[in-house]
């Protein structure tokens, strides 16, 4: 089982490792080559394999406000990371100390002070230290001196481009949700506080729970989706509404989902929602009754589009 531990709350010392090294935000396709390959590297060097990233996008210290969307929240990040077999996953938490830190420091204070890495792998775009000063010829200098080697994975490529976290942000933005999910090898996620509404769901023949997301995640462009959505333990298919429709713009929420055959109260619950597939734009309806038979085809559709 995958431990997890904080630096600098964790005195522990991990010992010997293969170390993948890098933020990875969605643990995108891309994200999961390198972790896969830093495991089976620590099997080949008999030492552990521990997975180092942190506790936020550094972006979000570095250039607060123009900081991308999040693909995941680390609670996420960290059970994708442990779902692909590291004996160890090391959280960084990134502030303003250790954003301004040169690149060898933060090879010192980040990796040296818990580990004695072996071998350190990277994306070959991997930077790291003030103002992203280091890179991987930094990175393999720091080897050089600290005595580990060092392996910079090429970008995964998938359907003509490489994969990236700012590429999946961009689909997800544009409603492509399934060539997102296609690169990030999941449905994209988020997790949303059902709040009131006004119950107009419920007299279109399709109630629905006005949810809240963090702003500070990627959220899908304006249309409906087909969605699935966990609610506790139990998993319904989902028909959600993202964005004021023009039939309502005085709507209280951005965020619509409509849970096929849930019964009972979600007030207050968080419900994840995972988007599967964009099945249209929204439109301006001249009656209730256009409405309801419109609604009625999305639910219809997100029945036959969503496996539970």
């Amino acid at each position: 089982m995958t431990r997890i531990l904080w630096h600098s709350s964790d005195d522990e010392r991990i010992g010997e490792t293969a170390v993948a090294l890098g933020v990875f935000d969605g643990v995108h396709v891309g994200h999961q080559t390198l972790i896969r390959d830093a495991v089976e590297t620590a099997a080949n060097e008999g030492v552990s394999c521990c997975v180092v990233t942190f506790d936020r996008d550094p972006d979000q210290i570095v250039t607060p406000d123009n900081a991308a969307p999040q693909l995941t929240t680390l609670e996420d990040k960290l059970a994708l990371i442990g779902e692909l077999g590291p004996d160890v996953i090391l959280v960084v938490p990134f502030d303003a100390r250790l954003a301004a830190v040169s690149p060898e420091s933060f090879i010192d204070d980040v990796l040296l002070r818990m580990l004695t890495p072996r071998v350190v792998l990277v994306g070959v775009d991997f930077h790291f230290g003030a103002h992203a000063a280091g890179d991987v010829a930094t990175l393999r200098a720091c080897g050089a001196r600290d005595g580990f080697e060092v392996v910079a994975h090429e970008l995964v490529t998938r359907e003509g481009a490489p994969v990236t976290s700012t590429r999946i942000r961009g689909l997800v933005t544009s409603g492509d949700v399934a060539a997102a999910a296609r690169l990030l090898d999941r449905p994209h996620r988020l997790h949303g506080t059902v709040a009131p509404g006004r119950s107009r769901g419920r007299r279109l023949g399709a109630p629905t729970a006005n949810l809240e997301f963090d702003a500070r995640m990627a959220l899908p462009g304006p249309g409906v989706y087909a969605a699935r959505a966990l609610h506790g333990s139990t998993a319904y298919r989902a028909a959600v509404s993202v964005g004021l429709p023009p039939t309502y713009p005085d709507a209280m929420s951005l965020f619509e989902a409509h849970l096929l055959d849930f019964t009972g109260d979600l007030y207050g619950s968080t419900i994840r929602v995972d988007f599967v597939e964009r099945l249209g734009e929204h439109r301006l309806y001249d009656t209730e009754d256009d409405l309801a038979h419109a609604i009625a085809g999305f639910v219809a559709r997100t029945r036959e589009t969503v496996t539970l």
